[in-house]
Protein backbone atom coordinates (compact mmCIF):
# COMPACT_ATOMS: atom_id res chain seq x y z
CA UNK A 1 0.00 0.00 0.00
CA UNK A 2 2.96 2.43 1.01
CA UNK A 3 4.59 1.65 -2.21
CA UNK A 4 1.35 2.37 -4.27
CA UNK A 5 1.09 5.92 -2.63
CA UNK A 6 4.23 6.69 -3.06
CA UNK A 7 3.31 5.59 -6.67
CA UNK A 8 0.67 7.82 -6.81
CA UNK A 9 2.09 10.99 -5.41
CA UNK A 10 5.40 10.49 -7.98
CA UNK A 11 3.11 10.48 -10.56
CA UNK A 12 1.40 13.38 -9.55
CA UNK A 13 4.89 15.62 -9.16
CA UNK A 14 5.72 14.51 -12.60
CA UNK A 15 2.44 15.24 -13.97
CA UNK A 16 2.85 19.24 -12.28
CA UNK A 17 6.10 19.13 -13.70
CA UNK A 18 5.70 18.37 -17.11
CA UNK A 19 2.79 21.00 -17.21
CA UNK A 20 5.22 23.79 -15.85
CA UNK A 21 7.49 22.84 -18.73
CA UNK A 22 5.12 22.90 -21.54
CA UNK A 23 3.82 25.85 -20.40
CA UNK A 24 6.83 27.81 -19.95
CA UNK A 25 7.86 25.78 -23.64
CA UNK A 26 4.22 26.81 -25.25
CA UNK A 27 3.99 30.27 -23.20
CA UNK A 28 1.75 32.59 -25.63
CA UNK A 29 4.03 35.93 -25.22
CA UNK A 30 2.43 37.62 -28.04
CA UNK A 31 -1.07 36.91 -26.95
CA UNK A 32 0.10 38.06 -23.48
CA UNK A 33 1.74 41.31 -24.62
CA UNK A 34 -1.02 42.45 -26.94
CA UNK A 35 -3.36 42.01 -24.09
CA UNK A 36 -1.62 43.69 -21.56
CA UNK A 37 -1.15 46.55 -23.66
CA UNK A 38 -5.09 46.59 -24.77
CA UNK A 39 -5.34 46.99 -20.66
CA UNK A 40 -2.81 49.91 -20.17
CA UNK A 41 -4.28 51.49 -23.33
CA UNK A 42 -7.35 51.27 -21.27
CA UNK A 43 -5.71 53.91 -18.56
CA UNK A 44 -4.12 56.25 -20.63
CA UNK A 45 -0.91 54.24 -20.71
CA UNK A 46 1.25 52.63 -23.10
CA UNK A 47 3.46 49.56 -22.45
CA UNK A 48 6.38 48.64 -23.96
CA UNK A 49 8.24 45.59 -23.95
CA UNK A 50 10.77 43.59 -25.95
CA UNK A 51 10.71 39.88 -23.74
CA UNK A 52 7.47 38.38 -22.19
CA UNK A 53 8.13 35.43 -20.43
CA UNK A 54 6.78 33.26 -17.33
CA UNK A 55 8.58 33.70 -14.10
CA UNK A 56 8.15 31.32 -11.47
CA UNK A 57 5.64 31.00 -9.15
CA UNK A 58 2.46 32.63 -10.96
CA UNK A 59 4.41 35.57 -12.75
CA UNK A 60 6.12 37.36 -15.61
CA UNK A 61 9.11 39.04 -16.39
CA UNK A 62 9.67 42.19 -18.41
CA UNK A 63 12.79 42.50 -20.43
CA UNK A 64 13.34 45.66 -21.09
CA UNK A 65 9.59 47.64 -20.35
CA UNK A 66 8.74 51.54 -20.79
CA UNK A 67 5.35 52.76 -19.11
CA UNK A 68 4.71 56.04 -21.42
CA UNK A 69 1.25 58.16 -21.28
CA UNK A 70 -0.63 58.18 -23.81
CA UNK A 71 -1.64 61.47 -23.89
CA UNK A 72 1.91 62.50 -23.58
CA UNK A 73 5.86 61.91 -24.39
CA UNK A 74 6.06 61.58 -20.63
CA UNK A 75 7.70 58.43 -19.25
CA UNK A 76 6.24 57.28 -15.94
CA UNK A 77 8.56 54.19 -15.83
CA UNK A 78 11.28 52.76 -18.06
CA UNK A 79 13.63 49.62 -16.31
CA UNK A 80 15.85 46.72 -17.34
CA UNK A 81 13.72 44.16 -15.84
CA UNK A 82 9.97 43.75 -14.41
CA UNK A 83 9.19 40.98 -12.68
CA UNK A 84 5.48 40.36 -11.00
CA UNK A 85 3.67 37.85 -9.35
CA UNK A 86 -0.53 37.41 -9.19
CA UNK A 87 -1.44 37.13 -5.63
CA UNK A 88 -3.91 33.93 -5.92
CA UNK A 89 -5.63 34.98 -2.63
CA UNK A 90 -6.75 38.31 -4.23
CA UNK A 91 -8.58 36.20 -6.49
CA UNK A 92 -11.59 35.96 -3.55
CA UNK A 93 -11.56 39.73 -3.53
CA UNK A 94 -12.54 42.84 -4.68
CA UNK A 95 -9.23 44.33 -5.96
CA UNK A 96 -6.38 42.32 -7.36
CA UNK A 97 -3.38 42.44 -6.35
CA UNK A 98 0.31 41.86 -7.66
CA UNK A 99 3.75 41.94 -5.77
CA UNK A 100 7.02 42.88 -8.37
CA UNK A 101 10.29 43.62 -8.16
CA UNK A 102 13.21 44.64 -10.55
CA UNK A 103 15.95 47.15 -11.70
CA UNK A 104 15.36 50.46 -13.01
CA UNK A 105 17.45 54.08 -13.36
CA UNK A 106 20.82 52.20 -11.89
CA UNK A 107 19.16 50.97 -8.87
CA UNK A 108 16.51 47.82 -7.46
CA UNK A 109 12.95 48.49 -6.26
CA UNK A 110 10.12 46.02 -4.91
CA UNK A 111 6.77 46.74 -4.00
CA UNK A 112 3.01 45.29 -4.56
CA UNK A 113 0.06 46.84 -5.80
CA UNK A 114 -3.84 46.51 -5.99
CA UNK A 115 -5.74 47.13 -8.80
CA UNK A 116 -9.44 47.25 -9.84
CA UNK A 117 -9.51 44.82 -12.17
CA UNK A 118 -7.93 42.74 -14.61
CA UNK A 119 -8.67 45.05 -17.50
CA UNK A 120 -7.79 48.39 -15.62
CA UNK A 121 -4.56 48.35 -14.18
CA UNK A 122 -4.36 52.66 -13.42
CA UNK A 123 -5.28 54.16 -11.25
CA UNK A 124 -3.83 52.25 -8.91
CA UNK A 125 -6.01 51.49 -5.72
CA UNK A 126 -3.12 50.88 -3.16
CA UNK A 127 0.31 49.96 -3.34
CA UNK A 128 3.42 49.64 -1.88
CA UNK A 129 7.11 50.68 -2.81
CA UNK A 130 10.84 50.16 -1.65
CA UNK A 131 13.67 51.73 -3.60
CA UNK A 132 17.27 51.03 -3.23
CA UNK A 133 20.14 52.78 -4.83
CA UNK A 134 18.04 54.61 -7.22
CA UNK A 135 19.77 57.71 -9.16
CA UNK A 136 17.49 60.58 -9.46
CA UNK A 137 19.35 61.97 -12.32
CA UNK A 138 18.39 59.42 -14.74
CA UNK A 139 14.32 59.20 -13.63
CA UNK A 140 13.39 61.94 -16.02
CA UNK A 141 9.87 61.98 -15.20
CA UNK A 142 10.59 63.84 -11.83
CA UNK A 143 10.58 67.14 -13.51
CA UNK A 144 7.29 66.45 -15.10
CA UNK A 145 6.41 65.59 -11.35
CA UNK A 146 7.91 68.86 -9.44
CA UNK A 147 8.86 70.88 -12.30
CA UNK A 148 12.63 71.00 -10.97
CA UNK A 149 15.93 68.67 -12.23
CA UNK A 150 16.89 66.66 -9.09
CA UNK A 151 20.06 64.85 -8.69
CA UNK A 152 21.32 62.18 -6.08
CA UNK A 153 20.83 58.44 -5.04
CA UNK A 154 17.24 57.27 -3.31
CA UNK A 155 16.49 54.73 -0.86
CA UNK A 156 13.89 53.99 1.57
CA UNK A 157 9.86 53.35 1.22
CA UNK A 158 6.26 54.92 -0.16
CA UNK A 159 2.85 53.57 0.47
CA UNK A 160 -0.34 54.97 -1.08
CA UNK A 161 -4.12 53.92 -0.78
CA UNK A 162 -6.54 56.14 -3.09
CA UNK A 163 -9.08 58.36 -1.63
CA UNK A 164 -12.02 56.61 -0.25
CA UNK A 165 -10.37 53.35 1.01
CA UNK A 166 -10.78 52.48 4.61
CA UNK A 167 -7.15 51.95 5.60
CA UNK A 168 -4.21 53.98 7.02
CA UNK A 169 -2.63 56.90 4.96
CA UNK A 170 0.08 57.01 2.70
CA UNK A 171 3.52 57.01 4.22
CA UNK A 172 6.98 58.30 2.58
CA UNK A 173 9.94 57.87 4.16
CA UNK A 174 12.95 58.93 1.95
CA UNK A 175 16.65 59.38 2.05
CA UNK A 176 18.45 61.36 -0.74
CA UNK A 177 22.07 61.69 -0.76
CA UNK A 178 24.76 63.22 -2.89
CA UNK A 179 22.28 65.62 -5.12
CA UNK A 180 21.42 68.54 -6.20
CA UNK A 181 17.91 70.73 -5.98
CA UNK A 182 17.98 73.76 -7.86
CA UNK A 183 16.77 76.89 -6.26
CA UNK A 184 13.46 78.97 -7.78
CA UNK A 185 15.69 82.78 -7.26
CA UNK A 186 19.54 83.09 -6.29
CA UNK A 187 20.29 83.23 -2.79
CA UNK A 188 22.89 84.71 -1.35
CA UNK A 189 25.12 83.62 -4.58
CA UNK A 190 23.29 80.00 -4.39
CA UNK A 191 21.56 79.40 -7.64
CA UNK A 192 21.05 75.68 -6.32
CA UNK A 193 21.70 73.53 -2.93
CA UNK A 194 24.24 70.69 -3.11
CA UNK A 195 23.67 67.94 -0.01
CA UNK A 196 24.97 65.33 1.37
CA UNK A 197 21.88 64.02 2.88
CA UNK A 198 18.51 64.97 2.84
CA UNK A 199 15.43 63.44 4.88
CA UNK A 200 11.99 63.24 4.09
CA UNK A 201 9.07 61.63 6.30
CA UNK A 202 5.39 62.21 5.65
CA UNK A 203 1.98 61.08 5.68
CA UNK A 204 -0.34 61.30 2.75
CA UNK A 205 -4.05 61.98 4.19
CA UNK A 206 -7.11 63.55 2.49
CA UNK A 207 -5.01 65.47 -0.10
CA UNK A 208 -2.73 66.76 2.18
CA UNK A 209 0.63 65.55 2.76
CA UNK A 210 1.78 66.21 6.06
CA UNK A 211 5.42 66.87 6.26
CA UNK A 212 6.39 65.70 9.45
CA UNK A 213 10.29 65.93 8.92
CA UNK A 214 11.98 67.49 5.88
CA UNK A 215 16.56 67.76 6.82
CA UNK A 216 19.09 68.51 4.21
CA UNK A 217 22.79 68.33 5.41
CA UNK A 218 25.22 70.28 2.53
CA UNK A 219 28.73 71.72 2.02
CA UNK A 220 26.21 75.23 1.92
CA UNK A 221 23.52 74.89 4.49
CA UNK A 222 21.58 73.03 7.25
CA UNK A 223 17.93 72.96 7.14
CA UNK A 224 15.16 71.26 9.39
CA UNK A 225 11.47 72.24 8.15
CA UNK A 226 7.63 70.33 8.90
CA UNK A 227 4.38 71.69 7.72
CA UNK A 228 1.92 70.93 5.16
CA UNK A 229 1.18 70.64 1.41
CA UNK A 230 -1.89 71.21 -0.14
CA UNK A 231 -1.55 67.92 -2.94
CA UNK A 232 -3.17 69.93 -6.19
CA UNK A 233 -4.14 67.79 -9.44
CA UNK A 234 -0.77 68.96 -11.13
CA UNK A 235 1.73 68.56 -8.10
CA UNK A 236 3.59 71.80 -9.16
CA UNK A 237 0.48 73.81 -8.03
CA UNK A 238 0.51 72.53 -4.65
CA UNK A 239 0.46 74.94 -2.10
CA UNK A 240 3.25 74.70 0.97
CA UNK A 241 3.18 76.03 4.39
CA UNK A 242 6.30 75.25 6.12
CA UNK A 243 8.31 76.42 8.58
CA UNK A 244 11.95 75.60 10.23
CA UNK A 245 15.42 76.31 11.40
CA UNK A 246 18.01 77.56 8.48
CA UNK A 247 21.80 77.42 8.84
CA UNK A 248 23.94 78.31 6.54
CA UNK A 249 27.67 77.65 6.69
CA UNK A 250 30.94 78.48 4.96
CA UNK A 251 31.98 82.72 4.76
CA UNK A 252 28.04 83.52 5.09
CA UNK A 253 27.52 82.03 8.45
CA UNK A 254 23.78 82.66 10.21
CA UNK A 255 20.95 81.04 11.92
CA UNK A 256 17.57 81.78 10.87
CA UNK A 257 13.61 81.19 11.45
CA UNK A 258 12.62 79.76 7.74
CA UNK A 259 8.96 80.01 6.28
CA UNK A 260 7.83 78.57 2.93
CA UNK A 261 4.74 79.45 1.20
CA UNK A 262 3.95 79.80 -2.69
CA UNK A 263 3.54 76.40 -4.80
CA UNK A 264 6.30 73.97 -5.80
CA UNK A 265 6.55 75.89 -8.75
CA UNK A 266 7.07 78.89 -7.51
CA UNK A 267 7.72 78.83 -3.66
CA UNK A 268 7.96 82.06 -1.69
CA UNK A 269 10.81 82.60 1.08
CA UNK A 270 10.77 84.75 4.37
CA UNK A 271 13.43 84.60 6.85
CA UNK A 272 13.54 86.37 10.50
Amino acid sequence: MNILKKSIFGYILYGIFITAVFLFLLFPSDLVRSRLEAAFLSSGLMLKTESVKPALPLGIKFKPISVRSAASDSVPFQGERLDVQFNPLSLFQKSKSFGFSGKAYGGSFKGSIGVASFSKFYPFEEGELTLQDIDLGKYTFLKTIIGKEITGRAKGSLSYSAPGKKSKPGIINLVFTKGTYPLAEPFLGMNRVDFDIAEIKARLTDGNLILEKLSVSGPQLKCTMSGDIAVAESFQDSMLNLKGDLELLGQHKAKMKITVGGTMQNPELRYN
